[in-house]
């Protein structure tokens, strides 16, 4: 799922409960995109490459998507 806002959780959250029902269901989650008007709901293909963070569970991306032909 890609979002344009900073967190996939409302505001000042603290139970963190998108993070959770997502990642429950192995659904990533990707923050601060822009402009995904271009994409359609499905069909796209997404290749999200992060940056290495020894004990993260998660970073800044390099992210790119496509709709193929």
């Amino acid at each position: 799922m890609g979002i344009d806002t900073p967190s996939i959780d409302r505001g000042r959250s603290t139970d963190f409960r998108a993070h959770v029902m997502l990642y429950a269901e192995d659904i990533a989650g990707f923050e601060n995109l822009a402009d995904l008007s271009g994409l359609p709901a499905t069909g796209s293909y997404v290749i999200a490459l992060p940056m290495k963070i020894a004990g993260g569970s998660g970073g800044p991306l390099r992210i790119a998507a496509f709709t193929p032909h």
